[in-house]
């Protein structure tokens, strides 16, 4: 007894304080006197232990150990981070690229560890990035002359101020978003998450590595550095494909259009390709009902844009077809405003019903439908071209195709056809180029339907196999492709009417404008038609007009312009007397017929081998003598814009296509041949860009290619006739 007394006088009673270091990790605290065990797991410093402080005492500041933020891998991951800067130590085990988020709240004290401050550009480093001029094509949001403080540095090594961010974020949505392939980011989503630094740092990158050409138009400091946002967006993005997002694919959509606009021909098809495979792997393809309408809406016009962006690529062409419209299982994008204002409503699929519900199908829906039509239009001109089913099969489908775009044009509410006045409601809105590109895809598509029985013209049938046909049916081809190349001129030609308006920024526009532009120079004159020269004149100055303030932006762009006024000068050339000069048409139709074709198939053949494409806008742009030197502009007053008449209905257009005062108005075509582009660096994907340089305007054959020559406005790669697949580096001169 005397034994267990002594032990519970030694025990040590606990106190019923709470140490200072508990209390202030609002912890549990047993109030041992001689150091709780918190304390000592944690090997603090326990108050406890320590005599009561005086006034004016203060207690050493405990050492955090919970990271403050977690870097963007990790975050990401959602895995442990150890928050070590500049590298936190799970990056650098995997060899990924650390970064942190900038952070919004004020530091916690003066010694707060500072956010990759080495990773910015401070005001000082970079003035002349803080005195960015909006250019003519963007008229935005001027940087301020104000003092940006570091805090206010974008974050992800981006270079830049969050302010001239924001400029690059409003030039996309004003620019890019309204071209109906990229429409499919949220503007108040985006915002929200780029305001709170939540939004993928892949996606700004490209974004604004995108949208730096239209905000500084020229000059190859800032050429160099949006070169550097896409690279290391794209590096990032090939590091993480094993888990991909969404804001992956939209990454990788944004750069494919940024390769495409820079000429990087081979690495637009690659990442295009691989856009498509992983929307199939997020199943962005179907429906989604567990998500809510904005979700869904993002995810259907994700995928509906990789639809059109792969078929404008791929020309029709099967080998580099990656989305078809079979495997699209979604509805159509609903109108702009239930989208923005997130308003549920039920959209149809992209074939109609009988009686279809046009009140919700927005602008885009009927982009894409015209599309879609013009699709199949290119496949049947190959099919025909290339000899792969009897032409009187063909012919069959080629009346099928005509009758369903004139079903569209009667389908189309009144609310989007096409008018000056219209127009002129939409002209400083983003709405003007979807509305504007919608009818010249209508029209150009009908030439692309009809141009097969234009004699020497490389996408259509030799002279004698058109000669075998019915004159009065090729007459009538041609008739209607003239008059609707002819609308084409006028469509584009509306902005300009009614007092101009802001960039019409769809680089498809200028590869509308050229074929336009050809069927007119080829159709419009002797021997194929008699149209008046001033009327000839003034059509295709309206082609060229429409193309000036992209070409200051697009090479490709002014490169065709160039092309154009080529025929503008053909046009004007004395065609009588003792000085009159042949036209171009009459040379190029000389080399076309000494041109090899490849034999017929024979009926019952079923293993007839796939033709590739026969014509090529390389060989078209160096038959108009095209040099790198500027061209002179024709005379103003050799065109009459008091002629153009566009406020005609949609629907009248093959019934008057013989007047050439008809203007219809909707078509979707030859965005494929601007998208599919230039220089083959198939063997470089990750090479260096090619410059702007003067060098790509001095365009033609090259020997290295052979027979494979490289379609630099329309499709892609496609070898000529039976060649092999042999496309070989070509260097820059």
């Amino acid at each position: 007894m005397a034994d267990r007394g002594n032990a519970s006088r030694t025990r040590i009673r606990k106190t019923y304080e709470i140490c200072a270091q508990c209390r202030n990790r609002k912890v549990g605290c047993d109030g041992n006197p001689r150091g709780c065990d918190n304390c000592k797991r944690l090997r603090f410093a326990c108050s406890l232990l320590a005599p009561p402080l005086e006034d004016g005492d203060n207690l050493e500041v405990l050492e955090r150990r919970r990271v403050s933020r977690a870097c963007v891998p990790c975050r990401d991951r959602k895995l442990k981070c150890s928050g070590r800067r500049p590298t936190c130590s799970r990056c650098l085990g995997r060899g990924v690229a650390c970064h942190y988020p900038t952070s919004t709240r004020p530091s916690r004290s003066p010694q707060a560890e500072p956010s990759n401050a080495s990773d910015f550009t401070s005001p000082d480093q970079d003035s002349g990035a803080a005195e960015i001029a909006a250019p003519r094509a963007h008229a935005g949001a001027q940087p301020s002359a104000a003092v940006l403080m570091p805090q206010q540095v974008l974050s992800w090594d981006l270079g830049v101020h969050k302010q001239m961010a924001k400029q690059h974020i409003d030039a996309f949505f004003d620019l890019i978003h309204p071209i109906p392939c990229y429409g499919f980011l949220h503007r108040a989503t985006f915002l929200h998450a780029w305001a709170k630094d939540e939004l993928s740092p892949c996606l700004l990158w490209a974004m604004c590595g995108l949208t730096s050409r239209f905000i500084n138009p020229g000059g190859a400091e800032h050429r160099s550095r949006a070169r550097r946002w896409i690279d290391d967006a794209e590096s990032q993005l090939l590091q993480q494909l094993a888990q991909p997002r969404s804001s992956d694919i939209e990454a990788w959509l944004l750069i494919t259009l940024d390769h495409y606009l820079s000429r990087r021909v081979s690495k637009m098809l690659v990442s295009m390709a691989l856009t498509s495979r992983l929307a199939y792997i997020l199943r962005l393809n179907h429906e989604d009902t567990r998500q809510t309408f904005l979700v869904q809406e993002r995810r259907r016009r994700l995928m509906w844009s990789i639809y059109a962006v792969d078929s404008l690529y791929s020309s029709g062409k099967t080998e580099f077809t990656a989305c078809t419209a079979e495997t699209l299982h979604i509805r159509l994008p609903c109108d702009e405003k239930s989208f923005s204002m997130d308003i549920p409503v039920t959209t149809e699929h992209l074939y109609p019903a009988l009686q279809p519900d046009t009140a919700k199908t927005g602008l885009l829906g009927y982009c894409l439908r015209v599309l879609d039509i013009r699709n199949r239009v290119q496949r049947l001109t190959l099919t025909i071209t290339n000899h792969r089913k009897p032409i009187e099969e063909c012919l069959v489908a080629v009346a099928s195709v005509e009758n369903e775009l004139q079903q569209f044009s009667a389908s189309l509410p009144a609310r989007y056809h096409l008018d000056s006045t219209a127009f002129s409601l939409r002209a400083f809105s983003p709405s003007r180029t979807p509305f504007l590109m919608l009818h010249a895809w209508w029209h150009q598509t009908h030439c692309d339907l009809f141009r097969f029985t234009i004699p020497g013209f490389r996408e259509g049938l030799p002279t004698d196999e058109i000669l075998q046909m019915s004159p009065e049916y090729t007459a009538s081809c041609r008739e209607k492709c003239l008059s609707h190349a002819v609308s084409v001129s006028r469509v584009l030609e509306i902005p300009k009417m009614v007092g101009g308006s802001e960039l019409i920024s769809d680089p498809s526009m200028a590869m509308c404008a050229f074929h336009s532009a050809r069927i007119i120079s080829r159709l419009g004159q002797y021997p194929m038609g008699d149209m008046p020269q001033m009327e000839l004149v003034t059509r295709l100055t309206a082609c060229s007009e429409a193309l000036e303030e992209q070409s200051a932006i697009l090479p490709t762009s002014a490169v065709l312009k160039k092309g154009i006024n080529d025929l503008i000068n053909d046009a004007q050339r004395q065609r009588d007397g003792p000085y009159a000069c042949p036209s171009i048409w009459e040379e190029e139709e000389c080399e076309s017929s000494k041109m090899p074709r490849p034999p017929l198939s024979q009926q019952g053949d079923l293993e007839v081998r796939e033709i590739f494409s026969k014509h090529s806008v390389t060989d078209d742009v160096q038959n108009l003598h095209l040099q790198p030197a500027e061209q002179t502009e024709p005379s103003a007053g050799s065109a009459s814009p008091t002629q153009a008449r566009p406020g005609v209905s949609l629907t009248s257009a093959s019934n008057n296509a013989a007047s050439p005062e008809h203007v219809p108005m909707s078509d979707p075509s030859h965005m494929a041949a601007p998208m599919a582009s230039d220089a083959a660096d198939l063997s470089r994907y990750f090479g260096e860009a090619e410059a702007y340089g003067d060098g790509f305007l001095s365009l033609g054959f090259n020997a290295q290619y052979d027979p494979g020559q490289p379609d630099v406005f329309m499709d892609s790669f496609w070898p000529v006739y039976d060649a092999g697949w042999t496309l070989a580096d070509v260097e820059d001169p």
